[in-house]
């Protein structure tokens, strides 16, 4: 294994995003592993330079479909999402 530049590396990062479905699939394990815990609600956190609003909109809304109550907040530089069921 070779290893990158911190060039790269930051080029990397630059470049990363989550698209809507993998920030559900995130959110679903969470809630399954969190759910069979006892616990009735979670809040998950993303950085805010790799999700774009019209992704965590779709996100809400199929939360919001499924039964869960939904509310987001900022801080610096993260969104966090409270997921309630």
């Amino acid at each position: 294994m070779s290893l990158i530049t911190a060039q790269e590396a930051r080029e990397n990062a630059e470049k990363f995003s989550l698209s809507a479905d993998e920030i559900l699939n995130e959110i679903v394990h969470s809630i399954s592993a969190n759910s069979k815990l006892g616990k009735t609600e979670i809040i998950v956190a993303f950085l805010s330079k790799v999700v774009d609003q019209s992704e965590l909109n779709f996100v809400e809304n199929s939360l919001k479909d499924k039964g869960y109550n939904v509310s987001f907040s900022n801080n610096e530089d993260k969104v966090y999402i409270k997921i309630s069921y």
